[in-house]
This record gives C-alpha cells, structure tokens and sequence, in this order.
C-alpha cells in the first residue's frame, strides 16, 4: 500500500489512501516509521514533526538549503535518539538534483518508508501580478519541484508496494482569493495532482 496524507496548514487535514477500508491512524507521530526522507528539512514543521520520530529511533535523510541549519537540524535530532541522520544540501528549485536527491536517500536509508514534503514559499502576490516570473517560481517551487520529486519516489514505493507520502499544502488552495491567489492556486493545483496520484 501506498498512503498519501495532505496537510492543509489551516484546520483540517485529509487522507488520500490506496485502501479506503483500512483503520485510521495518527501518521504524524505515532506509527513506527523506520526510514524518513524529510525535503524542506529547515522548516519548523518539519523540525517538530521529526522530533517526535525521533524518539522513537528513526532514521533520517534530511535535505534543505540552508547547510548551517540543516547541520543544527541533524545535531538536534540524533540528541533526540534519531538512530542516523544524513543530510544533503539543496534548492529543491533545482530540478536536475531531484533524481539524485531520491538515489542518495535510498542509499543511505536502504528504503523509504515516510517522505515528508515540507517546502514551499509565499512568494509576493504584487509582484506576481506584474511579473510573470515572479509568478511562474511561487509555481516551480510549490507545485511543480513536487511533482518532479514524486516522480521518482513515487517508482521507488511502488516497486517495494509500500510507503507513505506527507505532503504540506495549504486551506490558501481551496479558493481563489484576491490577497493571494497565486499562491492559493500553487497549492490548489498541488492538491488536485496528490487526489489523482492516489488513484494511479
């Protein structure tokens, strides 16, 4: 089974499953996830979340952008009882690391049992008004650098008929707003594309 979990940031949260019979569970935090690929590893959330898997001896491959607090991040989780923490340095807007970034987790976890997709940015709603391209990075680094990553994470869980996908959107999705629709609609489109991939 492959399980695909969305997590609004707002006050809901919604499961997306291969098996819509099977009991309900508290993914984040409670079930016994081994191998853990954390992408946006530096932000908060992800930080939290990882530090209840933690305690339970997880194993991490961390991947952020910031190598400073990527580094903090590690110290902190194998203080917490992580087993092993390996980290990888990288702008998830950089498409070409994505198939890498992929290969160097089931390297060094063996398998994937849990990614969590943490990353994202606001981005500047005027500015995207005015300036396709401001628009078009809120889009690349959103939805699309998602999307390029599941590709082959996606093809690893399903070559092992398991694993478990977390992906960060947003209630911003749901509608379009005149304060920031460019980004409700990254997240809208992200959601959209996770409902059909469950499906596959």
């Amino acid at each position: 089974e492959i399980l695909l979990q969305l997590l609004e940031t707002g006050d809901r949260e919604r499961d997306f499953r291969s098996n819509p019979a099977e009991e309900e569970g508290k993914v984040m935090g409670s079930a016994p996830f081994e191998n853990i690929l954390i992408l946006g590893a530096n932000s908060a959330i992800a930080q939290e979340t990882a530090r209840i898997w933690a305690k339970d001896g997880a194993r991490f491959f961390l991947v952020g952008r910031d190598e400073t607090k990527l580094r903090q991040v590690k110290d902190d989780l194998e203080a917490r009882g992580a087993r092993s923490v390996g980290a990888f340095r990288a702008d998830l807007a950089d498409f070409s690391l994505h198939r890498k970034i992929v290969e160097e987790a089931v390297e060094s976890l063996r398998r994937i049992d849990l990614a969590l997709f943490a990353h994202g940015i606001l981005g500047d709603q005027e500015a995207a008004e005015e300036d396709y391209a401001a628009a078009a990075e809120i889009y690349r680094v959103n939805f699309l650098s998602v999307v390029s990553l599941l590709v082959p994470l996606v093809k690893h869980m399903k070559e092992r008929r398991s694993g478990r996908i977390i992906v960060i959107s947003s209630v911003a999705g749901d509608r379009g707003r005149q304060s920031n629709y460019v980004y409700g609609s990254s997240k809208g489109a992200l959601s959209i594309f996770l409902e059909g991939l469950r499906n596959s």
